[in-house]
């Protein structure tokens, strides 16, 4: 746990927003890549990825506050302006309304743009979780197995080994990645499978992920479940669902030319 990693004049350089920027700029660089070979204009994913990035980090802190509401009403504006307090499903969910916005503007058929991103927004995790372990949020839970952490003191933990729950996500998003991967040099990119992979795939994540985690909030205790967990279980319904639309219905590769060829 580093939340600092140095100082530059006084000013310190957190380690959860520096790997946050080097995942913001990982995705948006890969989703550029990934328009090109989509036949798309990489250009328009810089500018996407900076309408996306604002409005998960407003939609992923909006829901922390309706999760803990307590919180926001002792002091409105410094936890507005606080470090932490983001629920990523939050985030999600203002995302794709954003990118439903976006598409429709520069005129991209929506799969077709969440495709794009599908594959960038697993990166993006990836890296960001390594942020979460580095500052010592989204602890996992006790654990007595050798990989296991210990926090220093003063964290909430200590001296309590637990799991590091945001390295697991990081790994499993990695594995996640290069099936996605070899799916569209297999298959060719056929719209929406993408974003299949990552519903699917991401919420298996999260749902199994939870279990590990040492800050989970319980949401439905009668069947245990965390607010994050049925989330998760929508979005493999949605993506299962999504599934069934784009195998029955009319869609086919795009610049199959291309396709077949590419990956990332």
């Amino acid at each position: 746990m580093h939340p600092i990693l140095f100082e530059i004049a006084g000013f310190p350089i957190y380690s959860f927003g520096l790997l946050v920027g080097a995942a913001f700029i990982a995705a948006t660089a890969l989703a550029a890549y990934r328009a090109n070979r989509m036949g798309q204009s990489p250009e328009g994913m810089v500018e996407a990825a900076c309408w996306i990035i604002a409005s998960g980090i407003l939609g992923a802190r909006l829901c922390y506050f309706i999760f803990f509401p307590a919180l926001f009403l002792e002091d409105p504006l410094g936890s507005l302006l606080s470090r932490g307090g983001l629920v990523w499903y939050g985030g999600m969910i203002s995302v794709l309304a954003t990118m439903g916005i976006i598409a429709k503007r520069k005129r991209i058929p929506f799969l077709l743009f969440l495709d794009i991103w599908a594959m960038p927004a697993a990166l993006g995790l990836a890296i960001g979780r390594l942020g979460c372990l580095m500052a010592g949020c989204c602890f996992g839970a006790p654990c007595d197995l050798p990989w296991a952490v210990q926090y220093p003191a003063g964290h909430e933990t200590f001296p309590t080994h637990v799991h590091p729950s945001p390295l697991y996500e990081t790994l499993s998003l990695l594995v996640l990645m290069g099936l996605m991967n070899w799916h569209e040099k297999k298959e060719g990119h056929r719209v929406g499978h993408s974003s299949v992979w990552f519903l699917v795939g991401y919420g298996v994540i999260r749902f199994v992920g939870e279990y590990f985690r040492g800050d989970r909030l319980v949401w439905l205790q009668a069947v245990n479940l965390s607010a994050s967990q049925v989330i998760s279980l929508a979005g493999i319904v949605c993506g299962l669902l999504l599934l069934w639309i784009v195998s029955w219905g009319k869609t086919h590769p795009v610049n199959a030319s291309k396709a077949t060829s590419s990956s990332l």
